[in-house]
């Protein structure tokens, strides 16, 4: 499981005077498992690059498998500026008019660079002004002791991402400016405070290391109306809740979607029969098994072949381990073979484990949601109960086990921190540096887009920058779609192999979502 998820066990386990006096997180680590993408093919070159990476310097196309590059209308050329359009600016150098891209007066930006026009709080002609949270476990098992980067390290990361953009191009022609906030992601009363510090010191936006991951204070941002990147995965009422100022990672409509029919693809369910169960076991959050469910019945399993178990939905923390036992036994009763989840992530490794006591070694057909970077933890999956378990991910982890070459983004994230002697995201806590370039460029993609320099337009920007290719360890995105305030749509399957104790990527295309 992740570091964070290892600290919840240890926050209810260990001794009272300990968990009081470090007051640590367990779900933060999850979140920032995500960034990976893995290229499926390369254009001959005749084509432009959705990439952003190679929006930005000119490198080698990727495209994914059944979906074409695209590029934003406005889309930035190799020296930052947008081409075809024109525009004033008022005399203290802040754009003006509306519709049409502007050039910014005084701005640092390459000659010919283009702005959105109009502006806002934390916009400058010279600067944009944003938030970001760090991640700060206190107390004696800090930041290490679970594989997170220290804070030093992650503001270094944010800062390496920064500075290498605004010698690119910048962003709508301004250098982007960034104070950095630990938060400590098991103090709701830090993590509040610091969201009201933000806010009273009117930045643009907010990007957010893992601090908030889960937390119900993430909803303070979209009150005071700051964009906040997270790096969490939102279900659909949560994005809806909080638009246009909440973002992610992914969005749980599209993971369990694309997994349970990639799954039916495959073939999982056509085994499932008179003489075989189906065992689904879920957490009752959101109401997403319904869905889950809903899409295993079209995949032609009968209502009478699923054995379902639900363990509630804990807050936060582990399901109660009497509510595993109790699924296993009731599936093992009822000659159950195969098994899926829905929103069980943070409870499969101990699944697994109870499973493998009891003798009970089913088929898995599991939804990633931060398995997969789990893996190797000390509180992983039991190796041998999940030999041959297949998973549908949109990350990319698995890359750096199965032989993949890292992509053209991840190159160009990895040259950033080449230069400042630091290692390849490959070889990063949780991937760290591709997790800080990605929402880098994510910001800025939103902002250069966006029809206007306002906060409230940067979910527009995200749908008209459209489809991009992402560094490890997250996959490609398409921002096109109504409400697209998240990557996460296109799909892949692995497999677990207990000689290597990972999960091996067979294919490495991403397939664009199922519709």
């Amino acid at each position: 499981m992740t570091p964070f998820e290892q600290f919840r066990i240890w926050l209810r386990r260990a001794p009272v005077g300990e968990r009081v006096g470090s007051s640590i997180v367990a779900g933060v680590v999850l979140a920032l498992l995500a960034f990976l993408v893995v290229p499926v093919t390369q254009s001959d070159g005749d084509e432009e690059s959705g990439d952003i990476a190679a929006a930005a310097t000119g490198e080698t196309t990727t495209t994914v498998a059944g979906q074409p590059t695209a590029n934003g209308p406005e889309a930035p050329s190799a020296d930052g500026s947008t081409p075809g359009v024109t525009g004033s600016t008022g005399s203290t150098g802040t754009v003006t008019g509306s519709g049409a891209r502007v050039p910014v007066a005084g701005s640092t930006a390459p000659a010919g660079c283009t702005s959105p026009p109009g502006s806002d709080q934390g916009v400058s002609g010279s600067e944009i002004k944003i938030a970001i949270t760090i991640t700060n476990i206190v107390g004696p098992a800090g930041n290490n002791t679970f594989g997170v980067p220290s804070v030093d390290e992650q503001e270094l990361d944010y800062k390496l991402a920064i500075d290498a953009l605004n010698k690119e191009r910048g962003v709508a022609c301004r250098k982007l400016v960034a104070d950095f906030y630990p938060v400590n992601p098991a103090d709701r009363n830090n993590q509040q405070g610091t969201c009201l510090d933000i806010a009273s010191t009117k930045v643009f936006a907010v990007i957010d290391a893992g601090g908030y991951y889960g937390a119900p204070s993430v909803s303070c941002y979209p009150q005071h109306q700051l964009p906040f990147l997270g790096t969490g995965r939102l279900a659909d009422k949560q994005r809806d809740d909080g638009y246009p100022y909440l973002f992610g990672t992914g969005g749980y409509t599209d993971l369990y979607g694309n997994g349970v029919r990639a799954l039916s693809q495959a073939g999982f369910f056509s085994e499932i029969g008179p003489l075989k169960k189906l065992g689904f076991v879920y957490r009752s959050c959101f109401d997403l098994h319904k869905m889950v469910k809903d899409l295993v019945l079209q995949a032609g399993v009968k209502e009478s072949n699923i054995v379902e178990h639900s363990v509630g939905c804990p807050d936060g923390n582990f399901a109660n381990p009497a509510d595993i036992q109790q699924a296993i036994l009731k599936f093992q009763q009822n000659n159950v073979t195969h098994v899926t989840e829905a929103f069980f992530h943070s409870d499969f490794a101990n699944f697994t484990k109870v499973a493998q006591g009891q003798n009970f070694k089913p088929k898995y057909g599991i939804l990633d949601d931060a398995i997969i970077p789990t893996t190797q933890g000390n509180l992983h999956v039991d190796y041998d109960n999940v030999e041959g378990a297949l998973i549908v991910t949109s990350d990319r982890y698995g890359d750096e086990s199965s032989g993949i070459a890292p992509n053209a983004a991840t190159q160009k994230c990895d040259a950033v921190h080449k230069a400042a002697g630091r290692p390849p995201t490959y070889q990063q806590p949780v991937g760290f540096g591709g997790v800080a370039c990605n929402q880098i460029w994510m910001l800025a993609a939103a902002i250069d887009h966006a029809p206007a320099l306002q906060r409230k337009s940067l979910a527009d920007g995200l749908r008209a920058a459209k489809t991009y290719d992402t560094a490890y360890p997250r996959g490609p995105v398409d921002w096109t779609a109504p409400k697209a305030m998240f990557g996460g749509q296109f799909w892949r399957m692995q497999r677990f192999e207990k000689a290597c104790t990972c999960w091996k990527v067979s294919d490495p295309a991403f397939h664009p979502r199922f519709t």
